[in-house]
């Protein structure tokens, strides 16, 4: 399956994260914007440090251009707490574009320093990654 992760934060820990799930699953892992976009992709996943601001334009206007040839099906990774303003304004920019937006949001916590995983840290990502790829493999 085509795949591709990417990851729009500052936090090295956000970088572990997407570097596990393309090595467990052979993908490009790009950060946001990336050199080339996306195409074709059958999954995407999007790894973003969002808070309780409002995105960059950068990161808005990169999701507003993941159309459905672009990016068949998009799933998130968070870094925060779910239902903030920064993760409700992302999701509706997705859906505008008119991807499908896996409703399975992981939600993790990364604190400002650090990049290495815990063992249960990249064990829980990447299950759910599993799931993920599993549900679109499905469809």
């Amino acid at each position: 399956m085509k795949m591709r992760v990417m990851y729009a934060s500052k936090k090295g820990k956000m970088e572990s994260y997407a570097n596990a799930i393309g090595e467990k699953f052979g993908c490009l892992v790009n950060d946001i914007p990336p050199a080339y976009p996306a195409d074709k992709e059958r999954l995407v996943i999007l790894l973003m440090s969002l808070g309780g601001s409002e995105p960059s334009d950068e990161i808005k206007r990169f999701c507003r251009e993941l159309y459905s040839n672009r990016a068949q099906n998009v799933a998130l990774i968070v870094d925060g707490a779910a239902g903030t303003r920064g993760e409700r304004v992302i999701k509706e920019t997705l859906r505008e574009a008119g991807t499908n937006l896996i409703d399975d949001t992981f939600y993790v916590k990364c604190g400002i320093f650090g990049k290495k995983l815990s063992a249960e840290e990249r064990e829980k990502a990447l299950e759910w990654a599993q799931s993920i790829v599993s549900s679109v493999e499905g469809t």
